[in-house]
């Protein structure tokens, strides 16, 4: 499918050229930009901390039902049949409170998804603004990102970070 969106994407380029003589095209790598621009790693700093807070929560459950595990196999032999249900009924429900943590936290809309959405939505919508003001200035026609287009080439002096990057920084 990526590879239909370049080929699709070349085209249009190729396209513009007949039709257009100022066309201009750049790029940016935003991975180069998250780690070059301070507040992309603030924000990366505070969904880490969250993260790091979560997975400690996460493995404190998974201790305490590893340590109700043992206790209920060491008891076992000695435990009448209702305690036993009792406590494999206790179990149980640990488990199913731990993955529903594991889901609400980690899941595909998970908090974490979010946490890191909240973070860096603002981050792109300056990011997009910035390119825009970058693109409207030099009289660029397209601007891609360099480290996601799938593009094995781009001439140099086509790149847009370090403007970005200090586009980004003049900007609060």
């Amino acid at each position: 499918m990526k590879k239909y969106g370049v080929i699709c994407m070349v085209l249009v380029i190729a396209l513009s050229f007949t039709f257009a003589k100022d066309f201009k095209v750049a790029y940016f790598d935003s991975e180069q930009v998250m780690q070059n621009w301070g507040e992309w790693k603030d924000a990366q700093a505070k969904f880490d901390q969250n993260v790091l807070e979560w997975q400690e929560d996460a493995q404190e459950m998974e201790d305490s039902l590893n340590q109700l595990m043992e206790d209920y196999q060491r008891q076992e032999l000695l435990l009448s049949a209702d305690k036993k249900q009792e406590k494999q009924m206790i179990i149980q429900q640990k488990q199913l409170e731990y993955q529903e943590f594991l889901a609400t936290i980690f899941g595909e809309s998970g908090l974490a998804t979010q946490r890191n959405a909240e973070l860096t939505a603002p981050l792109y919508e300056r990011i997009n603004q910035s390119l825009s003001k970058i693109a409207e200035r030099e009289g660029i026609s397209v601007v891609f990102d360099g480290a996601s287009s799938g593009i094995a080439y781009i001439d140099p002096s086509l790149d847009l970070t370090e403007d970005l990057v200090e586009e980004l920084k003049s900007v609060r």
